[in-house]
């Protein structure tokens, strides 16, 4: 699952639609995610008619008329209707995740015996050592109505601090999983 709802101020406009090689940034991310699991499910904002078009490719397109109050609606719309046995949220704005990852994690989640996937980039690798935590984090389907049930501006935060024995952390190498694109100059320039 991919949530592309959210407004991208810091950017300027909207970075969803900047070009990223050949592809745009969302392009390149959902592409990534179609490559790695079955299904995709794309949370998109009502008004987002051109990045619907775009997106129906990778996926399923659900779109939410609530992404102004806060990524806690846009997770819950998403989460309307699942019937996997995992879901895994990453965000639109963070293509540089590798395939490989999205494959290793999906893998994990189905020997785990927890109920959440989190994955970590690995502590020699983190310029910030106050946020090591990446996504796409994986839910398991025991989790989904707590997800369906959130609201306001926190993600997920609540599901994670009422199942804090129920985290797995999987540490990775791969910096995709904390690089996201929040101005033009995160854009790689070649």
């Amino acid at each position: 699952m991919l949530l592309g709802a959210g407004f991208g101020r810091r950017f300027g406009s909207d970075k969803r639609l900047a070009p990223l090689g050949d592809q745009t940034v969302a392009e390149t991310t959902a592409a990534a995610y179609a490559n790695a699991f079955k299904a995709v499910r794309i949370v998109l904002r009502t008004e987002d008619i051109a990045l619907i078009e775009r997106m129906e490719r990778f996926g399923e397109v659900v779109l939410t008329d609530r992404a102004h109050l806060g990524m806690g609606h846009t997770l819950a719309a998403g989460f309307s209707d699942v019937s996997w046995e995992w879901a895994f949220v990453g965000l639109l704005d963070m293509p540089f995740i590798a395939t490989d990852t999205l494959h290793l994690l999906q893998a994990r989640a189905t020997d785990s015996e927890q109920k959440i996937i989190r994955p970590v980039l690995r502590r020699t690798l983190q310029a910030d050592q106050t946020a090591p935590h990446g996504h796409p984090m994986g839910f398991h389907r025991s989790l989904f109505g707590d997800l369906r049930a959130l609201a306001g501006d926190q993600g997920a935060r609540s599901v994670l601090r009422a199942n804090p024995k129920q985290i797995e952390d999987i540490e990775l190498t791969d910096t995709g999983i904390v690089r996201d694109i929040d101005r033009p100059e995160d854009l790689p320039t070649s």
